[in-house]
């Protein structure tokens, strides 16, 4: 059963049904600097990201593990990655834990990615409900399946409510995560899958969280995903989660929402479709940013590298045309944000 749902999750979120919402970055405009004062060829887009340098602040989004096609995409991914000097996330890796035949799907990425960082992946509502000791347990695992830098905790609630085998369980998480950024030798990530995280929840995590990854609305919905999974055998499921398919907070609002509340390295994902969105999200408060989709529908057909490269050369453009030398002075170029963000971060009393 869990090996079905991979796959349809792989299909589904290729598919234009699971993009969904808009993530407001369009909101964000960048200042146009007519007089760079440099040349394009002295843009540096290097970072520093887990005690590693890498060649732009962009992370492979997590997607997928446990099953053959997973495998396949993870290979993929996994060589881009190396080739071009970027991290990685993985697709949560229960199934990796709980069925050792699953984990050659993910141990790829170890054998294929050597030298860039890479983050392991569990789930909030699996460590609600195990002890202290098997947590542990799994958290090493699953570092230890990928030779991790960084272990990502997900947090999911709208899509286990959606899900048809769903599991909302989240009471006593945040000890559980208090647990692991005790316990664990590695640093913590706490992120979304698609609805975003809040100044509240941001602030919950302070002190808790090594980094936070927004995963605001605006590009692959769970929700939409386990609706239409749930659609042929609990249509009361689908129908309900078409009235919550635009729940969440918009990738542009969940990075202030976290940059006003939370102290360390913030990541923006979440409709992040090209270097251009990276830059923006940068310019807002981020220091790294993730895709996922646009990476899975590339790995699909073998040009992942092709499409890093993409990113990769509109985050550099973005960067000449603001008179930006490296990472830093984007993030303090000039920018507009429409009346829409705008009155979103004065009602919240934020500042960005």
């Amino acid at each position: 059963m869990i090996d079905k749902r991979k796959n349809d999750h792989i299909y589904l979120a290729s598919a234009p049904e699971s993009q969904v919402g808009d993530s407001w970055l369009e909101d964000v405009v960048l200042i146009h600097k007519a007089l760079p004062e440099l040349d394009l060829e002295e843009v540096d887009t290097k970072a520093d990201f887990l005690g590693r340098r890498i060649s732009m602040p962009f992370i492979i989004g997590a997607m997928t593990g446990g099953t053959e096609l997973a495998e396949k995409i993870n290979t993929r991914l996994a060589k881009a990655a190396e080739e071009v000097g970027v991290p990685m996330y993985v697709g949560s890796q229960r199934i990796g834990i709980l069925k050792p035949e699953a984990r050659r799907s993910f141990e790829v990425v170890k054998q294929y990615a050597p030298s860039v960082p890479k983050i392991a992946n569990l789930g909030a509502p699996q460590i609600a409900r195990l002890p202290e000791g098997e947590i542990l347990r799994w958290a090493e695992e699953a570092v230890a399946m990928i030779d991790a830098a960084a272990l990502a905790v997900h947090l999911n609630p709208a899509q286990e409510v959606f899900q048809p085998e769903g599991e909302p369980y989240f009471k006593g998480v945040l000890d559980k995560l208090k647990f692991i950024k005790s316990a664990l030798k590695v640093p913590l990530v706490v992120k979304e899958v698609g609805n975003g995280i809040s100044r509240e929840v941001a602030q919950a995590l302070d002190g808790v969280a090594d980094i936070i990854d927004v995963a605001g609305l605006g590009g692959t919905s769970f929700v939409a995903i386990e609706g239409l999974r749930a659609k042929p055998e609990a249509p009361q499921l689908y129908e309900v989660s078409e009235d919550f398919r635009t729940w969440g907070i918009p990738t542009a609002a969940a990075i202030c929402e976290v940059r006003s509340a939370f102290k360390g390295p913030i990541i923006a994902s979440g409709g992040i479709r090209s270097g251009l969105d990276g830059a923006r999200a940068l310019s807002l408060g981020a220091d790294f940013f993730s895709a996922s989709q646009p990476l899975l529908k590339a790995a699909m057909e073998d040009r992942v590298v092709e499409a890093l490269r993409k990113i990769h050369m509109g985050l550099r453009t973005a960067m000449f045309l603001t008179g930006s030398a490296n990472v830093e002075e984007l993030k303090r170029a000039p920018k507009v944000l429409s009346p829409r963000l705008e009155g979103w971060l004065r009602q919240r009393g934020i500042i960005c």
